[in-house]
């Protein structure tokens, strides 16, 4: 889409609000107060930030844009998810001069507080982070040999095991509505869908690709259960955004972007996406229902890999809310 260039300067200034009936109005203000994390619908955004180690940061954004600074000083951070409470869990890469890279979960609580959550085996470098409903952290983690990717599963005590692995460079999770874990194979060109028992299956594979350069790297689901895409092709500049029906049926959103990283639905249904192009720096994108695009921000990081890699929206639309109540339904049931 050629207007997404000439509109890289048209910043948005707000999201649409959400309406709620009065039924559920006491309830969602209870569970959705604001907090040192920031309120309800805020936008975060890991930043790289530049070579080596402790230049990462995440950034907060509100919906009007206003942009503050969450953490800073981080170790090449990537993927990000929040848990139902708001805990924000970060994943971190702290890398030696040959590589060799330490891979850490770190927790960032509601009040701000810090803490590792987990670690992942050294020379693992870890990606895309993804929760269940049961607050298990799912992280893409990818081998020194970039031939093998390994999903661990970290439950919320902390224990850690594997969960499946994908055949190439792993980069994003998403969890559908039914609980199955989609996971993006960038080098493979293929988009791997696991069970909740963890049995998988290839939902999309390279033939949904139509240059062989191209490979998925963002995924996020809409509303209505359809599977976005980011990809990505050598030189980066004519990238593109694809929706995916339950059944794999493919077209394209958008096209014409410079190095799409991450894609993310807020609570009105709009899809941000996270762009780095590969020499200037990078933009989050906020796009329509019918893929009309504005800048939401820009001029974000520096050049060459390191501006905004993954987003996380703060918990507490009313999706959200009632996704918690259910769960705290089932679970009083249960007793």
């Amino acid at each position: 889409m050629n207007s997404v260039k000439n509109m890289r300067r048209a910043k948005n200034v707000g999201l649409p609000g959400i309406v709620v009936s009065s039924a559920f109005a006491v309830l969602i203000t209870a569970i959705s107060g604001g907090t040192v994390n920031g309120a309800p619908g805020d936008l975060f955004a890991s930043i790289n930030g530049g070579p080596g180690n402790g230049a990462g940061a995440i950034y907060q954004y509100a919906p009007d844009g206003t942009q503050t600074m969450l953490a800073y000083g981080l170790n090449q951070p990537r993927g990000l998810a929040f848990d139902n409470v708001g805990n924000l869990f970060v994943a971190t890469n702290f890398c030696e001069e040959n590589s060799w890279c330490h891979p850490t979960i770190v927790k960032i609580m509601p009040d701000g507080r810090q803490s590792t959550f987990a670690t992942i085996p050294d020379s693992f470098f870890a990606e895309g982070l993804a929760i269940d409903c049961l607050e298990n952290v799912y992280v893409m983690a990818i081998s020194p040999s970039n031939d093998v990717s390994i999903i661990f599963k970290i439950t919320p005590n902390g224990g850690r095991g594997s969960f499946g692995f994908v055949p190439g460079h792993g980069f994003d999770l998403a969890f559908d509505r039914a609980g199955n874990l989609f996971a993006a194979d960038v080098t493979g060109q293929t988009i791997y869908k696991f069970s909740p028992g963890g049995e998988r299956t290839v939902f999309v594979g390279p033939e949904a690709f139509a240059k062989p350069e191209t490979g998925p790297f963002g995924l996020a689901f809409d509303p209505s259960g359809n599977l976005f895409v980011s990809t990505a092709m050598y030189p980066n500049t004519a990238d593109a955004i694809l929706k995916f029906t339950a059944k794999g049926l493919k077209r394209t959103f958008v096209s014409g972007l410079p190095n799409p990283r991450d894609l993310i639905f807020d609570g009105a249904g709009k899809l941000f996406v996270s762009e780095m192009p590969p020499s200037a720096s990078g933009d989050i994108l906020k796009f329509s229902h019918r893929g009309e695009p504005t800048v939401f921000a820009s001029d974000i990081g520096v050049q060459e890999n390191s501006g905004p890699e993954y987003l996380a929206i703060e918990p507490g639309s009313m999706a959200s809310d009632l996704k918690l109540l259910s769960k705290q339904s089932h679970l009083h049931a249960a007793k």
